[in-house]
């Protein structure tokens, strides 16, 4: 497997959803995508022994085990700032110290409770990209760092989130793979 030139961004930065992306089908097409995501976390690191969950992709990242358990609790944050977006107005969004939350002992349980939590978060969030009004995606929320947008910006963000962790692990275990859609 050819490494990318970025290892940071093995699929690519994050960019904007384009306006042309912000319709019905759209949403579907997020659901897809991170339901495949969270299948293909599950069948990367099925029957993993500690040693492979201890590698990273480049020095100094996190390792296999802190990747999963990262990308639980960012799709779970990400979830709750989703279902706050659809309901409250103006809502500010509360960062997570990323780094703190993997030195938690909770980050140490096995990669198979960080793989059931992303799949029972990864259903609601299924259900809610494919059972709310695609004009309610129009609300917006604001982020400290970020600024304002809108629900469309956020679902597409989190989805890219998956997949872009999912990219670091494929490379950190030598995996191929690599895709940016």
């Amino acid at each position: 497997m050819t490494a990318p030139a970025d290892q940071r961004f093995p699929i690519g930065p994050l960019q904007p959803l384009p306006d042309a992306e912000r319709r019905p089908e759209t949403l579907g097409a997020f659901a897809d995508a991170m339901t495949g995501a969270v299948e293909a976390w599950r069948a990367l690191l099925a029957g993993r022994p500690p040693a492979d969950l201890a590698r990273t992709y480049r020095p100094g990242a996190w390792t296999v085990q802190q990747l999963a358990h990262h990308v639980a609790d960012a799709h779970l944050h990400g979830l709750n700032r989703l279902r706050h977006g659809l309901t409250e107005d103006e809502f500010q969004i509360q960062p997570f110290g990323q780094t703190e939350w993997l030195l938690l002992p909770d980050a140490d349980l096995p990669v198979s409770d960080a793989l059931d939590l992303l799949g029972a978060v990864n259903r609601r969030w299924v259900a809610l990209l494919r059972g709310v009004a695609p004009e309610r995606f129009a609300r917006e929320v604001v982020h400290p760092a970020e600024g304002r947008q809108d629900l469309w910006q956020l679902a597409h963000k989190h989805d890219w989130h998956l997949r872009h962790h999912l990219a670091h692990a494929r490379l950190a275990l030598g995996e191929s793979g690599l895709q940016a859609g």
